[in-house]
């Protein structure tokens, strides 16, 4: 609902302009809506903003910051002719909105996109920014970066939280706000770090219960238990804290926040943006990770090194 009316009341405020739109050196057409401000941005700082990007006629949006992490973007001079948001960027202010429409068949003859059953010849796409603050390092970026994914964590758990409460499922949740029903604990130890792990899993997306992937549905096209070290990063950190509730032999469903996922980018086309998701899980066998395999090291006169695996396994549920 905040990602809604925060959508909602940008688009009164450009609806509301009256200001003409003007012409970069490349062609975009832009236009600035001033904010109180006169903070102008800097070449060489680093902006926040959220924004949103639609692609029109059909006024569908591709992409979106509000109610999610905002962007930290660098002030870039260099783009003086890049037809996008940067040309333009040094002639606004902190608190102005800033908004360009770039024409898909000029992106095309640039080189810079090609035309696809997304974006079609004479479509439009409309980028609108409200510049929220401007800081002068990555240190400064930094501090406020860790505060807005502070902030996501708890909206993304909350929202976990109130699912399970209404379905009534008890779930038993990690230090990172990973929710795991233990449908059977599975036989002795539990998984850890350094345990080699083979597992059977069905992926499907929280809000609309679509598969997006599974090693025992058929129809996705690959049937062979799937196989990952724990602790190692070769699947995603919701399966690395989830799996640790369960033994050999052992069944659940881990409920994932996205920033335990694949967070703000997803994994188009099948995982939208913060996509909280569910797996169904088994742990079909476990044993203690086979040592890896020694690699040469040239700088070390040919002396062995320890821990490089030679590839990574297949990381279908990642």
């Amino acid at each position: 609902m905040k990602q809604i009316l925060a959508i909602a009341g940008l688009a009164l405020v450009f609806a509301s302009c009256g200001s003409k739109f003007e012409k970069a050196p490349s062609g975009l057409a832009y236009k600035i809506i001033k904010g109180d401000s006169k903070e102008k941005l800097k070449a060489g700082q680093i902006i926040k903003i959220n924004g949103i990007v639609k692609l029109t006629p059909k006024d569908s949006v591709m992409f979106t910051t509000y109610g999610h992490l905002p962007e930290y973007l660098p002030v870039d001079t260099t783009a003086k002719k890049s037809y996008d948001f940067n040309e333009i960027l040094l002639l606004a202010s902190v608190g102005d909105s800033v908004v360009t429409v770039a024409q898909v068949d000029s992106l095309v003859k640039m080189g810079l996109a090609q035309y696809s059953d997304v974006l079609k010849k004479g479509d439009q796409i409309q980028t609108s920014l409200k510049i929220l603050k401007m800081f002068k390092n990555d240190q400064e970026k930094n501090a406020d970066q860790q505060k807005e994914l502070d902030l996501e964590k708890q909206r993304e758990i909350a929202t976990l939280e109130n699912y399970l409460k209404k379905k009534g499922i008890k779930a038993e949740k990690t230090a990172n706000g990973v929710f795991v029903e233990v449908k059977d604990p599975g036989q002795g130890p539990k998984a850890a770090a350094g345990q080699q792990l083979t597992v059977d899993y069905t992926g499907s997306l929280l809000e609309t219960g679509k598969k997006f992937d599974s090693n025992v549905d058929t129809t996705f096209g690959h049937v062979q238990p799937l196989q990952f070290i724990i602790g190692s990063g070769q699947t995603i950190r919701g399966w690395e804290e989830g799996f640790q509730f369960f033994g050999k032999g052992g069944k659940g469903t881990l409920y994932l926040p996205s920033l335990m996922g694949y967070g703000p980018p997803g994994k188009p086309p099948v995982i939208p943006a913060y996509a909280p998701l569910v797996f169904e899980v088994e742990v079909k066998d476990m044993m203690i990770a086979p040592a890896q395999p020694q690699m040469m090291d040239p700088r070390q006169g040919g002396m062995p090194q320890q821990g490089q695996p030679q590839q990574a396994p297949p990381q279908r549920g990642n």
